[in-house]
C-alpha cells in the first residue's frame, strides 16, 4: 500500500456527471428491492401462522410481486437512460476500451495483479480501469438484458395474451421453465457478489489511490495524484 505521503494531487478532475451519478444510485437501490423482494418470492418465510379476516389483509406474496416487478420497470428505464448516456456524456461516462479491442487485454491483467497485491501498476484511472470495464459489462451490461429477458419472460407466462407473452421464444433458447427460473436465479446471486466486489475494490482503491473514488460518486469529483 502507497503512503499518502508519497501522493501529490495535483487539482480536481469533474468524472461523473449527475446523470451518472443519479443512474448509479437509482440502480443501487433497484438492486437491492429486486434482490430483497426475490429472495421472498423464492422462498416466503414471513408469512402469518393463522390466517384470519379478508386474504387482501396479508396479501405478502402480493406485495413482494409488485416490488419486484415496479423496480424491474425502473431498473430497464434506469439502464436505457445510461446506455443513451454513453454516446452523449462526457469521456469518463463513455467506455474507450471493450473485451473484443487489444488495447483491452493489454492492461487488463496488469490492473487484474494489482487488484491481487501482486505487481503494482503506477497508472491511475480516473474513470472505469479494464477490470471494472470487463466486470460492468458482463454483469451490469449483458447480466441487466438477461435478467430483464428472463423476468418478463416469467412474467408472460402468467399472461400468456399480454405483451410479454411473446417472449415464449427466450423458453425456446435457454430451456423450460425451471431452467429460466434457476438461470434467473444464478444470474441474481452473480449480481449481487459483483456488487460485493465492487463495494469491495472501491474502498481499496479509495485507500490506495488517495483520489477520492467513494466521494466522487456523491460530488462527481476526483483528485488527480501522482507519486
Amino acid at each position: 500500500m502507497r503512503d499518502s505521503k508519497d501522493l501529490k494531487c495535483l487539482n480536481t478532475v469533474y468524472v461523473w456527471e449527475l446523470p451518472v451519478r443519479i443512474y448509479h444510485w437509482i440502480n443501487a437501490l433497484c438492486i437491492v428491492l429486486l434482490m430483497v423482494s426475490g429472495l421472498y418470492i423464492g422462498n416466503p418465510m414471513l408469512r402469518p401462522a393463522v390466517v384470519t379476516g379478508e386474504a387482501v389483509t396479508h396479501f405478502f406474496m402480493g406485495y413482494a410481486f409488485m416490488i419486484h416487478i415496479a423496480a424491474g420497470y425502473v431498473f430497464i428505464a434506469n439502464y436505457l437512460f445510461r446506455l443513451y448516456w454513453a454516446f452523449v456524456g462526457n469521456e469518463y461516462a463513455r467506455s474507450h476500451h471493450w473485451p473484443w479491442q487489444k488495447a483491452f487485454w493489454l492492461e487488463f491483467f496488469d490492473v487484474l495483479l494489482s487488484y491481487l497485491f501482486l505487481k503494482h501498476h503506477k497508472d491511475e484511472h480516473l474513470g472505469h480501469n479494464p477490470v471494472a470495464n470487463l466486470a460492468y459489462f458482463g454483469f451490469i451490461m449483458v447480466g441487466s438484458v438477461f435478467m430483464a429477458l428472463t423476468g418478463f419472460a416469467m412474467y408472460g407466462e402468467l399472461h400468456p395474451n399480454g405483451f410479454f407473452g411473446n417472449l415464449q421464444w427466450v423458453f425456446q433458447v435457454f430451456g423450460p421453465s425451471y431452467t429460466i427460473h434457476m438461470l434467473h436465479r444464478l444470474m441474481a446471486w452473480g449480481i449481487a457478489g459483483f456488487v460485493v466486489v465492487h463495494l469491495y475494490l472501491s474502498l481499496r482503491h479509495d485507500m490506495f489511490a488517495r483520489n477520492g473514488t467513494l466521494s466522487s460518486m456523491v460530488s462527481g469529483y476526483k483528485f488527480r495524484c501522482e507519486e
